[in-house]
């Protein structure tokens, strides 16, 4: 707390250093569509606010990944798009080819971004419609007060995992407690461990017509459902659940298991300091096999049609300075891609930092050629499958079809 207080007075006195000509006499509004809620971004509202007193930020939260995707695609129909809004890699292929987004090549802290996190959201084009500052990653997150009420040690590996989850169930202890966008997370994973972990090009083959999704998501579908579907790791009631309800039942020590990512320690830490709780990676069935979800963060835009273009990048500029930055981290939890800003990484995200040093991590959207559709696929596959409406096998069978429709749609 106090580290978040020093940087948020490093940001007033900023601030208040930096003289300011206002751009109009009236006050202007600028709408800023974010996957980040008030509490992670409001130190940084409040600096901007006090920098630029006649610049209001209206800030518009919708919680990643399925709701915000749904609000955008929403304000993007009605012609709504706020000013500022997120680009993800699930929604990054539609401010492409809309031209949603102005080019924010000459940022100036363009020149200190990670090229993994520039080549991410830039087109065709070299157009950089996005400014992305940081990487994430997400897996297991445990209980370890839980795990040790029930004789369970940590696990390390495949079988020790599967058999807690079996004594907690035993034991009348939910195992996990999942929401209505994650339930494909553990799938995630064993797409991981048991195809990408074998064949890091396989996404490029099933482009180049070599292999089908069938090829590579049958034995993870299989391993989903087998682990946590028949099992009754992951009930019904999961699908009346959102993000924030999830992360909060994990909090309340309602469930051993949640997933967990990086921008969720800050606000676990903040709801119950004495949580005692780490981050597992998911487990192949070769029990060497470890991996995390990861990828570069969202990255910050700036609508194409704003009617304040001019207010709107000197709040970009503001909100990827160094300070704020820096604010970011330590509000998020995030590993900054951007040089030059000395930031501590959470203990709980140090647990994995190995599989994400090894380069052992993976995310579909950012692989898939057809990430939007497929996901929506993914998405709601995962949530019949649950509700008994469909088979993996057939889940699996769309994204085949689905891939085919488009292709041909794009050709």
């Amino acid at each position: 707390m106090k580290k978040g207080l020093a940087l948020l007075l490093t940001l007033v006195l900023m601030a208040s250093l930096v003289s300011v000509t206002a751009l109009a006499d009236d006050t202007v509004t600028l709408s800023f569509l974010s996957w980040q809620n008030e509490t992670t971004l409001q130190p940084i509202l409040d600096a901007f606010s006090a920098a630029y007193p006649n610049i209001v930020i209206d800030l518009q939260y919708a919680p990643p990944v399925n709701d915000y995707l749904e609000k955008f695609r929403l304000l993007v129909a009605s012609d709504e798009l706020t000013d500022i809004f997120v680009t993800a890699a699930e929604n990054k292929l539609e401010v492409m080819e809309g031209g949603y987004a102005v080019d924010l090549s000459d940022l100036p802290m363009v020149a200190n971004l990670g090229a993994a996190n520039i080549s991410t959201y830039s087109d065709a084009n070299g157009k950089l419609i996005a400014f992305a500052p940081d990487a994430w990653m997400a897996a297991i997150f445990y209980n370890k007060g839980i795990l040790d009420a029930n004789g369970i040690a940590v696990p390390t590996n495949y079988t020790e995992y599967i058999a807690s989850m079996k004594t907690l169930q035993a034991n009348g202890v939910a195992p996990w407690v999942f929401q209505a966008g994650n339930l494909y997370d553990p799938l995630q994973g064993y797409v991981m461990t048991e195809t990408i972990a074998k064949d890091r090009n396989y996404d490029a083959k099933v482009d180049a017509g070599e292999l089908t999704y069938a090829d590579g998501w049958t034995v993870p579908m299989n391993l989903w459902v087998q682990d946590y579907v028949t099992s009754g790791v992951i009930p019904e009631e999961a699908l009346g659940l959102d993000g924030d309800q999830c992360i909060n039942s994990f909090i309340n020590g309602e469930a051993a298991y949640t997933v967990g990512a990086t921008w969720n320690v800050t606000s676990i830490d903040e709801k119950n300091p004495d949580l005692d709780y780490g981050m597992l990676p998911w487990f192949g069935t070769d029990d060497e096999t470890q991996w995390v979800t990861g990828a570069a963060g969202v990255g910050w835009s700036i609508n194409a049609n704003s009617e304040h273009p001019e207010e709107a990048m000197l709040f970009l500029e503001f909100l990827t300075s160094a300070e704020s930055l820096q604010t970011f981290q330590a509000q998020t939890g995030g590993l900054l891609a951007v040089s030059g800003i000395d930031y501590e990484i959470h203990p709980v995200i140090q647990m994995c930092m190995p599989e994400l040093l090894a380069g052992n991590f993976y995310l579909p959207a950012v692989s898939w050629k057809y990430s939007g559709a497929l996901g929506e696929i993914m998405n709601a596959g995962a949530q019949n499958v649950v509700m008994g409406i469909s088979t993996g096998e057939e889940v699996v069978q769309s994204m085949d079809e689905k891939w085919a429709e488009m292709e041909a749609a794009n050709n």
